[in-house]
């Protein structure tokens, strides 16, 4: 009110107060919906979040992922469209030029990372942070080793080693029981 006071103007609607009623269900809903947050605040409902952090959390672990993926449920479903063993050789060769694709993007991105380091090293030097430039260099460390890593694992593919190979042994899982399925379907209606 005092602020009006100061303008000289007083408000349209001063004392002009409307009551409000709430339906019956909505206080019902609002005293669930509170007595529910307090149940869970409670100490005997708080439980311990426990927190595994697992991997590098770094551009690799999008190629661990990709080689671990099951592709399993995919070949079978291929093989009850078109159980032609030709098209099954054509996904297996998809599957394997995206993880080739896979190492070059991701070795890409850590080649423009070390040379964005290698610039802050040189900056931490010039101002002597040594304790800023050993840590980029560690971090330059790892992901020199993840290049690496990641070029080894390119040869291995090439070289068709079992470790490289579990999405397309797992998509060729799924096709043959695809094609199972189908020729038992067919053996049962006959």
């Amino acid at each position: 009110m005092g602020i009006f006071n100061l303008f000289g103007t007083k408000p349209k609607e001063e004392g002009l107060m409307l009551p409000v009623v709430t339906p019956m269900e909505d206080e019902t809903d609002t005293k669930n919906e509170v007595d529910d947050s307090q149940k869970e605040e409670s100490p005997e409902n708080k439980q311990k979040v426990i927190t595994i952090k697992w991997g590098t959390g770094m551009p690799i672990d999008v190629i661990f992922n990709f080689i671990h993926k099951d592709f399993e449920e995919e070949g079978y479903q291929d093989a009850l469209i078109n159980s032609d063993l030709q098209y099954r050789e054509t996904k297996e060769a998809i599957i394997r030029n995206d993880l080739k694709m896979l190492f070059k993007r991701i070795s890409l991105r850590y080649k423009s990372d070390i040379r964005e380091i290698d610039v802050q090293i040189g900056n931490a030097q010039r101002v002597f942070a040594e304790k800023s430039a050993s840590l980029l260099q560690a971090r330059k460390d790892t992901y020199e080793e993840h290049l690496a890593e990641i070029a080894e694992m390119e040869s291995l593919l090439d070289a068709n080693d079992p470790k490289m190979m579990t999405m397309i042994e797992s998509y060729r899982r799924g096709f043959l029981k695809g094609i199972s399925a189908m020729t038992l379907k067919f053996i049962n209606n006959e």
